[in-house]
Order: C-alpha cells, then structure tokens, then sequence
C-alpha cells in the first residue's frame, strides 16, 4: 500500500497542507511540526512523488547530458566527471547519444526540457545550429563549441596541443606529416588542425594534401588514414586528431603492414586506457578528459545557483606524453 502525505499528516496530528510543505521542503512549517513530520514520515516509509515534488518546486534535480558518441570512451570518462560533480550536489544524469547527429541531438535536447532538467552540458555534434542552445535551462558546451551560441564552454587548448604534436615530429627529423582528422565542423578538430598547420606552415613544411578528413566513427579513421599510407609518397609521420583517428590509423598500418615506428611514426590525440597497451605504446596529447566533466558540472551548478554574468569560455591545458610509437624518419 502506497503510503501518501495525508497518511503522514495524520500520523503527525499536522495538517495535510503543513506536510506537504515540510516534505516538499518548501513554505513555511515550525521546527516542531519538522520534526513530527519526518520522525513519521521515516516510521511508515513514505517515499516523496519527485514529480508532484518537482511541479511545486519547479526544479527536478536532474541535468541532461547530451554526448556525441556513446561508443566513444572519451564521453564516457566525461560522464564520470560530470556525474562526480553533480551527484555530489544530489542531482542525477540524464544521458542522451546524439551519435554526431545535430537533429538527433536538437530532439535530445528537446525530449530533455520536457523533463524540465535543471540544466544541461551538451556535445555539439557537427553543423549543430546556434539556435538549438538560445532557449530552456542553464546550459554548458563541453569539448566544441558552436559559434555564436552564448552559453559556458568548457574545452581544452586543442591547437597548442597539435602544435606541440607536431613539433614533437620535426624535432626527430620528420618534414612529410600528415593529419588524419574528423570533420572541421567540430570546433575542437578545426583547431586542432589549426595548430597542425601553424606549426608545418612554421617551418614552411605545410603541404595540405597531407590533411586526410574523415567522418566520426573509427570505420571514417580507417579509411581516412589508408589514404594517406596507401600513397606512394606517404607521409613518414602522423598526428591523429582524437582517439577514434588514431584506432583508424593503426589498423589501417596493420592493414598496409606499415610498422611503428620504424616504418611510421605516430602521435594521437588522446590518451585512453588502450594507448599504453599497444605494442608499441602511443605518444600521446594527454587532455584531463575527467576534470573536463568536473568542470562543466561547476559551471552548471553555479548557473542553475543564479550566477549571472556573461557566458565564460574555460580552457584546460594539455600534456604531451612522449612513448614509444614515434622514431626518426
């Protein structure tokens, strides 16, 4: 038998709508009706309606997370960052896979405002359009941004860590580098190929047929990197520009049979549980992929506590972790 507010009302010698309130935690109730109400409350299990809860208080304690690829562990260590974050302040994590898609994701973020979500951290997938994040609850871009849409972000400094990818690659010789990349509609690869280029154009080494696009999946990052290595003049080096690039790029050395390093070296964005289990293991642009969540969740929260102020952009470093994929030309 559910057990309702009137029950507890009347296991407290309250009335219903003084219950409600203390349940509700909302309005005003004295502290011995408090006490009354929650000694009952706990005595015949009542367990609160969040919805009833929520329609009142108009909050629910959930924040939607909308990611680009749930098959990505790069989300789903975010995910765990975020969720250490905000749980900690009793809210729950609603997930939603937009799989690179702007409609599945602008219905994603549709579907979690009906559930009237305190707030949300959204992925923007590829030509997501700026419209989709003006409207409903607080809300902060992890990993990309979409220009013009005037909310938190919250990201890494992707062309500083391409540049220090690359300029890794010229200091053991190598002058042919190529790049195998995901979309440039994604903010964070636009910059990341901005930083390849930076540091080629540096040393007057750009050659912009070495730039190999691919799309989202590590099936797009096969195909892109065999490009590449299935020409006669292939690059002697590569820089891939997320984790899903680089898996494409080894299997299509394997494929190829191009060995690393000796035949190939290769320096991935991205540094995941996999990389150090290779053979050989990945030098790597290592991004705090966990604090990237954690700090989004911070943003959030202080947004939905009403800190009010202009949208603020977040920048996290980057590390290079020197291992063994990479040798001299």
């Amino acid at each position: 038998m559910t057990v309702t507010v009137r029950d507890v009302a009347r296991a407290a010698g309250v009335s219903q709508a003084t219950a409600a309130r203390v349940l509700g935690e909302y309005g005003y109730a004295s502290d011995e009706a408090r006490v009354r109400v929650h000694a009952s409350a706990r005595e015949l299990g009542y367990t609160p309606n969040g919805v009833a809860r929520a329609l009142v208080s108009r909050a629910t304690q959930t924040i939607g997370l909308v990611v680009g690829d749930i098959e990505n562990p790069f989300f789903a260590a975010v995910a765990r960052g975020l969720s250490d974050v905000v749980e900690r302040q009793g809210y729950t994590v609603l997930l939603a896979n937009a799989d690179e898609d702007p409609e599945r994701e602008r219905r994603a973020m549709l579907a979690l405002r009906s559930r009237r979500v305190d707030g949300m951290v959204v992925v923007p997938a590829p030509g997501a359009a700026r419209e989709a994040f003006l409207d409903g609850p607080p809300l902060v871009q992890l990993d990309r941004a979409v220009r013009g849409a005037a909310t938190d972000a919250v990201m890494v400094h992707n062309a500083a860590g391409a540049v220090s990818a690359v300029d890794h690659l010229l200091a053991l010789g190598h002058t042919r580098i190529g790049m195998v990349t995901d979309s440039p509609q994604i903010s964070s690869s636009a910059e990341r190929i901005a930083g390849y280029r930076r540091a080629l154009r540096a040393k007057g080494l750009l050659d912009e047929s070495l730039i190999s696009v691919g799309g989202s999946s590590q099936a797009d990052g096969l195909v892109a990197a065999r490009a590449l290595l299935d020409r006669q003049d292939r690059p002697t080096a590569i820089f891939t520009a997320n984790n899903f690039m680089t898996h494409g790029a080894l299997l299509a050395a394997r494929e190829l049979q191009v060995r690393i390093p000796r035949d190939l070296a290769l320096v991935g964005f991205d540094d995941l549980d996999w990389t150090t289990l290779v053979d050989p293991p990945l030098t790597v642009i290592s991004q705090p992929v966990g604090d990237l969540g954690r700090v989004a969740g911070e943003r959030l929260l202080a947004r939905i506590g009403g800190e009010d102020g202009p949208p603020r952009r977040v920048r996290l470093a980057t590390r290079l972790i020197v291992r063994g994929s990479c040798g001299a030309p």
